[in-house]
């Protein structure tokens, strides 16, 4: 039982240090910075939306998504023309 928990939590330990892009399955489990609401993904997305301008975030963008991006983003910006509430 010792040796079982022992072997839990080094696993969860290398976890911390391992790229999840190398690991695909740890993917789920492992977050960045950037996946939070105070990360810069979520800061330029709001300061795009507040200029009203979609080129700030296509950087966090692949390019074959940018098409789909550009027609969410247009949206958007319709529903927050609605007013306060809607934003």
């Amino acid at each position: 039982m010792k040796k079982t928990l022992i072997l839990f939590l080094s696993f969860i330990g290398a976890m911390l240090f391992v790229n999840s892009n190398s690991v695909p399955f740890l993917l789920p489990f492992v977050f960045a910075h950037c996946d939070t609401l105070d990360g810069p993904v979520v800061k330029t997305a709001r300061d795009a939306l507040d200029k009203g301008d979609v080129t700030t975030i296509l950087k966090w963008v692949k390019k074959e998504n940018e098409t789909e991006i550009k027609n969410l983003f247009k949206k958007t910006l319709t529903v927050r023309s609605k007013g306060k509430e809607a934003q």
